[in-house]
């Protein structure tokens, strides 16, 4: 692959985003879960205590994060191309999805925690930031969307051979990397899966 270097700066953006993405899930009470908005309770003992600058620390950094990411995700599309253009394009089409919709996603994720921690964290408070969450989710549908597509379209032709790299390197995509730590329940694991597979196919590259 010309220019692999580029997947370097990709996995150097997925490790950074993991910084970036713990910043807002670990608290001083714990680790934060969707469901604990159902609890103001709970959310209270997690973000009580928790600095604001957490939250806009972590908008400035995802979003370096992601613009150096988006490279990587685009120099694997270009690649594909010369084997398939079908399975190439969809490949293109969904990272256009994940750092659109995601981008977008990240911000107003972090906005929200930044309004709730802001807040007196009353009911009243939490309500008004989960209303603004689940209003704006079409974006984390978006970016999930095209994390799918562009997973599915790297794996099947690499796993089909359709590619020169060996069908086993299949496992170095962000579904199966992602779906190995998911029962772990880690903090970052989709960008840790990333920072995996840009690494595993850069090291493969130059082999």
């Amino acid at each position: 692959m010309d220019h692999s270097w580029i997947l370097i700066l990709a996995a150097i953006g997925h490790t950074l985003c993991v910084y970036a993405d713990r910043l807002l899930l670990c608290t001083p009470g714990g680790q934060f879960g969707f469901s604990d908005m159902k609890d103001n309770k709970r959310m209270a003992e997690l973000f009580t205590t928790k600095p604001e600058s957490d939250a806009l620390t972590s908008v400035v950094l995802g979003t370096i994060a992601m613009f150096l990411q988006f490279f990587g995700y685009l120099a694997l599309g270009i690649w594909m191309h010369q084997y398939t253009a079908l399975w190439a394009n969809l490949m293109i089409a969904g990272a256009a999805m994940i750092y659109t919709f995601g981008l977008a996603h990240h911000i107003l994720g972090c906005a929200a925690e930044w309004i709730y921690i802001k807040s007196d964290h009353s009911e009243k408070e939490l309500k008004m930031t989960s209303v603004f969450f689940s209003k704006t989710s079409v974006t984390m549908i978006g970016c999930y969307a095209g994390i799918l597509i562009f997973s599915v379209a790297h794996f099947i032709p690499v796993a089909a051979g359709m590619t020169l790299l060996p069908a086993w390197a299949c496992v170095f995509n962000l579904l199966p990397l992602f779906l190995v730590q998911a029962p772990f329940n880690i903090p970052g694991a989709g960008n840790i899966a990333g920072a995996v597979m840009y690494l595993g196919l850069f090291i493969l590259f130059l082999i």
